[in-house]
């Protein structure tokens, strides 16, 4: 047996599942409430198993998983949701036939994945790692590298309101796609038309320090003008910022991948550089979903696709390139492309530097996103492309605890993202259209006029010392 006998009534045990199998899972809500739900136990799973014995002498287990925040999406059927204040637990009970077919003992809880929960952790880490990115990048938006060191910005924490972070239109126009992927499961057209009407509410908030691009955008969409029509000729960082989300979704559907970057490009930029901008993004996404991905000594070759016959964009990502395989910081980089006030909104500015940090640090978001502020310029943007790629690859349990616990925004707080995530897990998981929170115009303005002041007072802080 796993569990040996050497305590009378009670002993844990840590163990792993070796094989999938179905079973019986008691919810638990507040005691003594709860409910009984078939799941499915992914290999690699890891529980706490328990061992106690009744009132005859006779053994019998209990199973607690390990990880409730990355089990929660697959105990969530279609015919189910918990509410935002759900904090039960899950446990089951399986008979000894079960322990010895499908357990087996470990001695330290493993760090790999189980590959039925990479999903999940990959939604999670990009929805997470853009928002963290994009609140604390947004302090110092259009500052150059040398005001940023003057301030003392590093180490990093989140700054922008006492010691909170908030969030700007990066995030927001993320948690926009993910919603309308929800709600569509994908299929083109649907997400055209719910990403246009999820953009018309949005804009209805009047959100500050939106693109020009964006903005005729959402004027033109107002208008009723089909969202394929709907864009402007810019190449800016607008699809860029909302494509990592897309490509850990259809991680595993190049086809469809290029189809819904494309349909949220073409809703407010028609330039083909920022359609190949999002499309590299959501591809570097895609390939750290998958566990595969993109290496200073594969990047060309796996984008090459994309780049097809665009010779300055070659050049410009082989530049990345070797500057990654020669270990520059991405500011020794910046000002070898004369980027030395900072990195602009431009996605052929912007592009390079993201993959060059991305190249070395996929493995370490904190360092990635220090690194993209270091550049100075447009920092929230380039801060949360990067962190939506690099979240991808670590989870959420990759970006540092400080950062996530002092993130507090309204209405699209952590308890909203979470459940986003968990919400688009499911639609990947179940293959059928999943819901999300509605997000009232009414509730941004409040919001958002709240959030114009405080950039209006940072504005006045810029103009005194240190210069």
């Amino acid at each position: 047996m796993l569990c040996s006998m050497s305590t009378p009534d009670y002993k844990k045990s840590l163990v792993r599942v070796k094989e999938a199998f179905e079973t019986t899972c008691f919810i638990s809500f507040a005691a003594p409430y709860g409910l009984d739900e078939k799941v499915t136990l992914p290999e690699g799973m890891v529980l706490n198993l328990h061992e106690h014995v009744n009132k005859k002498g006779e053994p019998w287990y209990d199973a607690l998983p390990i990880d409730q925040e990355a089990w929660a999406p697959l105990l969530i059927s279609d015919m189910h949701r918990f509410d935002k204040n759900f904090r039960g637990s899950y446990h089951f009970s399986p008979n000894e036939e079960e322990i010895e077919k499908y357990f087996e003992a470990i001695a330290d809880i493993p760090t790999e994945t189980p590959t039925l929960l990479r999903p999940y952790h990959a939604i999670q880490g990009s929805l997470f790692g853009t928002a963290i990115g994009d609140a604390i990048g947004l302090p110092y938006e259009g500052m150059s590298p040398r005001r940023i060191k003057k301030l003392k910005a590093f180490p990093l924490r989140q700054r922008f309101f006492f010691g909170r972070g908030m969030l700007s239109d990066d995030t927001e126009h993320t948690c926009m796609v993910a919603d309308s992927l929800i709600y569509s499961q994908g299929a083109a057209d649907k997400f055209a038309k719910l990403l246009a009407c999820t953009m018309r509410l949005w804009f209805l908030g009047m959100p500050a320090g939106i693109g020009m691009a964006t903005l005729r955008a959402c004027l033109k969409l107002w208008l009723f003008i089909p969202p394929k029509n709907s864009g402007v000729f810019s190449a800016g960082n607008g699809p860029a910022m909302r494509s990592a989300i897309i490509g850990v979704y259809a991680s595993d559907d190049k086809a469809l991948r290029a189809e819904l970057v494309q349909i949220s490009t073409r809703i407010t930029h028609t330039d083909p550089k920022a359609l190949k901008g999002a499309m590299i993004v959501a591809e570097m996404a895609a390939r750290n979903a998958e566990g595969d991905p993109i290496k200073t000594d594969n990047c060309l070759v796996g984008l090459s696709e994309i780049i097809d016959d665009d010779k300055e964009l070659e050049a410009l990502l082989s530049k990345a390139i070797a500057s990654a395989k020669a270990q520059q910081s991405a500011e020794e980089f910046c000002l070898q492309e004369n980027h030395a006030k900072g990195v602009s909104g431009y996605i052929f500015h912007t592009l390079p530097v993201v993959l060059q940090i991305v190249l070395r640090h996929n493995d370490n978001y904190e360092e990635a996103i220090s690194e993209a502020v270091r550049c100075g310029g447009d920092t929230d943007t380039v801060a949360a492309i990067i962190g939506g790629i690099v979240g991808a690859n670590v989870g959420k349990k990759g970006i540092p605890q400080d950062w996530l616990d002092n993130l507090k925004d309204w209405p699209r707080d952590k308890t909203y993202i979470r459940l986003l995530g968990e919400e688009l897990a499911m639609v990947k998981h179940l293959k059928k259209t999943g819901r999300s929170q509605w997000m009232d115009f009414v509730r941004l303005l409040l919001r958002n006029a709240f959030f114009m002041i405080w950039v209006l007072a940072h504005g006045f802080r810029r103009l005194l010392p240190p210069y």
